[in-house]
């Protein structure tokens, strides 16, 4: 065996790597060192029980996740002469991809299949949808397509779903689906969540196509245990059954996409799938101080569905966590500001260290806002900023042609949005001076009402009225959570201005900020992003904003105590991404979502015990 395979690894994790045989379960604290116990069994296993690379099969969530354990496996194997290939190593999609590369003309598809991404998928169901003569304006193509997938991600065929749907909805998406699934195939195409669906079907319908994966598959490791759905966790459980050489490892505490489908009781539930499974909990801490786990081990002990552990660290204690009220939410983002400038001057911190995370992207306007002010350069990690997303862009350039007629970027942006039947030929015509065509002269009707009606109202009125009367307020709400997500955007744009007294001056404004925020942010820059995106990363100092009930645990969770628990989970990876500094903030009066909010300070500090806070 190569001696340096269980160097570097505490007892815990040594265990984890060299019990090979049978279903094990790692439970991963946060900043366990998670990722390196898993790099450390798959070379076990090559170096020391002599396993095939071809016969182990590791599954991360990530291609990023992916290749960085390829890396770390490379560099463990580095002067090993088997390290010819590495083993089958990816995501839940590419892995079943390259499984129907092969196998797929069992079920009369050719191997040369495409892959759809989200763009083509909804093409194909706005095309089926005209087939069947459903109203894309009555019935949203993203929301429809969104039942789709969900209905998949359960395993359910057109067939199967139909047998669920229990409203006019969702027999408008039966019909949708089985004409989409009957398009796909003739296109020889799958979309993203074929990929598994038809795997899991292909080794239903041929049980010698499973046996054959089950005897490559010799041993199995899973990452992320608890982020599984429905047909990831059968796909799972089908290829192990017959070695049982099954090893999953994640964090029932970082459960947080139960709103994508996740199902967290998997990991919750391995013991009962697998009785003689061994269990191994990696409790030790390498991120954090101590006062940072103490603080997250007394909010997450407050959620009844769980495993039980308690990480712990031989860091120091640290700081205490800093929890500060503030008046408004510039004097919350204005606290911020001056607190990083202070340890930036007197600290030993760049401004790479600072990251500043929310609940939703709503909340980004007024950080940015106050950043851009100070001039700070900043980025942020899986969202569009503020003022370039989509539903922002589009409802400012229905206002700009509102104040400014001769506006033929903003015209050209929103004549068709939402769907009014204006196609390339009528915008040609109109260009060329012929405003014989009725859907056109309709629209600049409509301007001109709006024209009328923002002469006499208030630019956050405006937004509202545009919103209503041009359709595009139930164009955005659709049903899905995405739907609410980017209302929520245009309402944080109605807190803007209501600033204003004159949309000019407000226009004025936003111009002015989104040019400013096209400065170049790829050098030093504080790191901004929800909650969501901030799992798997690590910051020295972080800032968690908006600490309000209402805020934070949202609203929509707060009745239910399912959704609260997993917004409790959501605050604890939010803690744990702290290094040494940890900053709770809230304030007394918020403007967000287009109106004022007063709400009490969140729960979930006040579960946090008083001797780890300092309170200012």
């Amino acid at each position: 065996m190569k001696k340096n395979i269980l160097d570097g690894l505490n007892e815990m994790q040594k265990q984890a790597v060299c019990t090979t045989d049978g279903p094990v379960l790692i439970l991963a604290g946060a900043g366990s060192g998670k990722t390196k116990t898993l790099t450390h069994r798959i070379a076990y296993l090559i170096c020391e029980k002599n396993v095939s690379l071809f016969n182990i099969l590791a599954v991360t969530f990530t291609n990023k996740a992916a290749g960085e354990m390829k890396e770390r496996i490379a560099r463990l194997l580095e002067n090993d002469n088997k390290l010819t290939y590495l083993p089958w190593m990816g995501t839940f999609h590419s892995i079943c991809a390259k499984i129907l590369r092969r196998e797929i003309h069992q079920l009369g598809y050719r191997s040369s299949f495409s892959i759809y991404d989200d763009h083509d998928s909804l093409i194909l169901v706005k095309r089926v949808m005209k087939d069947l003569g459903i109203d894309i304006k009555q019935y949203n193509p993203h929301a429809i397509k969104k039942f789709i997938s969900g209905a998949k991600n359960e395993l359910l065929d057109p067939t199967g779903y139909r047998k669920y749907s229990a409203s006019f909805f969702q027999n408008i998406v039966c019909n949708v689906y089985e004409i989409y699934q009957k398009r796909l195939k003739e296109s020889n195409a799958l979309d993203f969540d074929d990929l598994i669906m038809i795997t899991v079907n292909l080794f239903n319908l041929y049980p010698e196509v499973l046996e054959k994966y089950q005897n490559i598959f010799k041993y199995i490791m899973i990452d992320e245990y608890q982020d599984t759905n429905t047909s990831q966790y059968i796909l799972v459980k089908t290829l192990s059954k017959k070695s049982r050489n099954i090893c999953v490892v994640g964090d029932d505490w970082q459960a947080i996409y139960g709103f994508r489908g996740a199902n967290f009781k998997n990991i919750l539930n391995f013991e009962k799938d697998y009785s003689d499974a061994q269990v191994f909990k990696l409790e030790q801490n390498y991120r954090s101080t101590k006062n940072i786990l103490d603080a997250a081990n007394s909010v997450i002990k407050n959620n009844i569905s769980r495993t039980d552990k308690t990480l712990w660290t031989k860091n120091s204690d640290g700081s205490q966590i800093v929890v500060f009220g503030s008046n408004d939410q510039n004097d919350e983002i204005e606290f911020i500001v001056s607190e990083i400038s202070t340890l930036l001057r007197v600290g030993n911190n760049n401004i790479n260290d600072f990251v500043i995370l929310y609940r939703t992207n709503a909340q980004s306007r007024a950080v940015e806002e106050v950043l851009l002010q100070n001039s700070i350069p900043y980025r942020i990690i899986g969202g569009t900023k503020f003022y370039e997303r989509k539903e922002i862009k589009d409802i400012l350039a229905y206002l700009r042609l509102i104040f400014n007629p001769n506006d033929l970027v903003s015209l050209e942006r929103i004549i068709n949005v939402p769907s009014r039947g204006i196609g390339p030929k009528a915008l040609s015509d109109f260009r060329n001076n012929n405003h014989n065509n009725l859907k056109i002269q309709g629209f600049l009707d409509l301007i001109d009402m709006l024209r009328t009606k923002s002469s006499t109202n208030a630019p956050s009125d405006v937004i509202d009225i545009v919103a209503e009367y041009s359709g595009y307020k139930k164009y955005i709400l659709d049903g899905t959570e995405e739907g609410e997500i980017r209302w929520e955007n245009i309402n944080e744009l109605k807190s803007v201005a209501q600033k204003y007294e004159k949309l000019s001056d407000f226009l004025e404004e936003v111009s002015l900020i989104a040019d400013i925020d096209n400065l170049d942010n790829s050098g030093e820059a504080i790191t901004l992003m929800t909650l969501h995106n901030a799992k798997g990363l690590e910051y020295s100092v972080v800032f968690i904003v908006g600490m309000e009930e209402g805020i934070f645990p949202h609203s929509r969770s707060i009745l239910e105590p399912g959704e609260l628990e997993e917004e409790r989970r959501l605050f604890y990876v939010g803690i744990t991404r702290a290094k040494d500094k940890l900053y709770l903030t809230h304030a007394l009066n918020r403007l967000i979502y287009g109106q004022f909010q007063s709400n009490n300070i969140s729960r979930f500090i006040e579960e946090i015990p008083e001797y780890l806070l300092d309170i200012i």
